[in-house]
């Protein structure tokens, strides 16, 4: 009646069971006997141990699987714990992962910004220029739009691609130098200083401001003198411009 080894709590309890069955019906046989078939008083007392030692075996076994059981419990909540934590520790690795992606993008955007700030060091412009040139853009409505702009206007605060090459820049390269100069200078026809059309460029923005500092700038201009030489013309015009973009850029 033995229990071998190596069996688990479950075996061994059936086990022990199979044997106090096994045991109470040998009592009960011997109660129920008659005498001649009955057991001696040694025997009987002997079985009686026997049964109590696998009452004890029992009560060990069982307090053996109840310990059992409650390592199990803790078992399953460190399961649970454990991938709680798991699941904590992939979060962190997302987070690393995205975090390591960001600090390399800045350090990449930053040792840009480096070498920009270097080379403007290296290549530094004066306050005066910057201000001419801001000047200009904003005398243009370059960066903004004109002062009737309103929502749903069409209008751009500049010219884009596909009016640059509609306008006069893109076409200057085939027109002869005598046409250019035409265009870019007034006519004296009539007796009358008549100037270019602007009105019907595609990048014109009808705004008085505009207007009035193109009607000024264009003012400034003096009348050219008729020579005999038309090169001797184009010479003085091209002269007369260069005053006039020099006295704007001085304001």
């Amino acid at each position: 009646m033995s229990t071998p080894r190596g069996l688990s709590t479950k075996e061994k309890l059936l086990g022990i069971v199979d044997d106090v069955e096994t045991i109470v019906k040998e009592l009960l046989e011997t109660t129920i006997a008659q005498k001649q078939d009955k057991l001696s008083h040694g025997e009987q007392s002997q079985i009686i141990q026997l049964l109590m030692s696998k009452n004890d075996d029992f009560k060990s076994t069982l307090n053996l699987a109840c310990e059992q059981q409650e390592i199990d419990q803790k078992m399953l909540q460190l399961a649970s714990e454990v991938y709680k934590h798991d699941q904590e520790i992939q979060m962190l690795q997302k987070h690393l992962k995205e975090a390591d992606t960001l600090l390399s993008t800045a350090l990449f955007q930053a040792k840009q910004k480096l070498d920009q700030i270097q080379k403007a060091q290296t290549h530094q412009v004066g306050s005066e220029d910057l201000i001419r040139f801001a000047h200009r853009i904003s005398s243009t409505n370059a960066v903004a739009a004109p002062a009737t702009w309103a929502p749903g206007d069409p209008r751009r605060p500049y010219p884009t691609d596909i009016e640059m090459r509609m306008g006069l820049l893109a076409r200057i390269n085939d027109m002869p130098i005598s046409q250019v100069l035409e265009n870019m200078a007034p006519s004296t026809r009539g007796g009358e200083h008549q100037y270019p059309n602007f009105t019907q460029q595609p990048w014109y923005v009808a705004s008085s401001d505009v207007s009035s500092s193109v009607s000024s700038l264009f003012a400034n201009i003096p009348e050219p003198t008729v020579r005999g030489n038309t090169n001797h013309d184009d010479v003085e015009v091209m002269s007369t411009d260069s005053s006039s973009s020099s006295s704007s850029d001085s304001q």
